[in-house]
């Protein structure tokens, strides 16, 4: 039996040592490696997709600038306020260009926002308007006796006109908000509001032109009695509010540069509609205000170029998913 005792231990000691892996390799060959768990990371997440790019084009309906002469305005010919022509008046318009180029990040299917720079022209052309002048210096005496100098005569028949030319454009960036309200057949209705900054530039010139002959008006009006400096009417009444024209050499022309910043703000309405799985067709309206521009072009006559910065504009543009 002791023959047995032995087989049995040894067959008992090789089926534990069989059982261990260091062990088993040995007994029955390489092992294979450990089953390898699935990731916990999850599937790797594209970068970029909701960042897009846009650029538009349109018609920008802007208000067409006003001049006022509030240091002549003793009369000046017509309305001192809207001294145009009832066609470039405050309530007419022009019809611009506008082009803008931005990005944007899409939060969610109803949010988005938008950094955008946009290039608009503005009202300009030549314009003409009309202001008192004096052609010239008339020393005007009492009719009664004693003699009494009185002053120099305004004659309100003196005009001359003021041709305005003007050229301007508005650099404009804003931030602005959207909410998509949802897709039907591929298009998008969206709202939106954004807020900025505005850069306004003005160039040009204004020269005067005495009505009565169309020469350039170069009057000189320097004293040359005893007369005493001050503007009087028929009646030897000095004129109020008094005129400011002074009593020397005259020459109102002017070379207009300016340049004004302003805050913006602006409301956006459209539709997008879906043209691939990148690419979204924009057409769009937003109500542009860039608050309000006055440029002193001459501190003599007062001239003030007023532009109220409003723009109603019409785009068409693309916007476009970076993947």
């Amino acid at each position: 039996m002791e023959p047995m005792k032995k087989i049995t231990a040894a067959a008992l000691a090789g089926l534990v040592l069989a059982t261990t892996p260091t062990h088993a390799a040995d007994l029955f060959g390489t092992a294979a490696p450990p089953m390898a768990m699935p990731s916990s990371d999850g599937p790797a997440v594209e970068v970029g997709t909701n960042w897009y790019i846009r650029g538009d084009v349109g018609l920008s309906l802007d208000n067409a600038p006003t001049v006022s002469f509030s240091g002549i305005d003793t009369p000046p010919q017509g309305d001192a306020s809207n001294p145009w022509k009832s066609t470039i008046g405050p309530s007419a318009h022009s019809t611009d260009f506008a082009l803008d180029v931005g990005f944007g990040y899409r939060f969610s299917d109803y949010f988005r926002m938008e950094a955008t720079y946009e290039y608009r022209t503005g009202p300009g052309g030549t314009n003409t308007s009309t202001a008192v002048c004096p052609y010239g210096l008339y020393g005007e005496s009492s009719q009664t006796t004693p003699v009494v100098q009185l002053g120099y005569y305004y004659d309100l028949t003196n005009t001359c006109d003021g041709v305005l030319k003007l050229t301007q454009y508005n650099n404009t960036g804003l931030v602005s908000g959207f909410v998509d309200l949802g897709t039907w057949w591929n298009i998008t209705p969206y709202i939106g509001v954004g807020g900025g900054l505005n850069q306004n530039v003005m160039s040009g010139t204004l020269q005067y032109y005495e009505t009565a002959n169309g020469q350039p008006y170069r009057a000189d009006l320097s004293p040359t009695g005893t007369f005493p400096h001050e503007w009087v009417d028929l009646a030897g009444n000095p004129i109020t509010p008094k005129p400011n024209v002074t009593f020397a050499p005259q020459n109102w022309d002017r070379v207009i540069t300016s340049t004004k910043y302003t805050p913006a703000w602006a409301l956006m309405a459209g539709v997008g509609i879906q043209i691939s799985s990148s690419a979204t067709l924009d057409l769009g309206y937003r109500y542009l205000n860039t608050g309000v521009s006055n440029a002193l072009v001459n501190t003599q006559t007062g001239a003030v170029i007023k532009q109220n910065n409003t723009s109603q504009q019409f785009k068409i543009g693309v916007r476009y998913m970076v993947n």
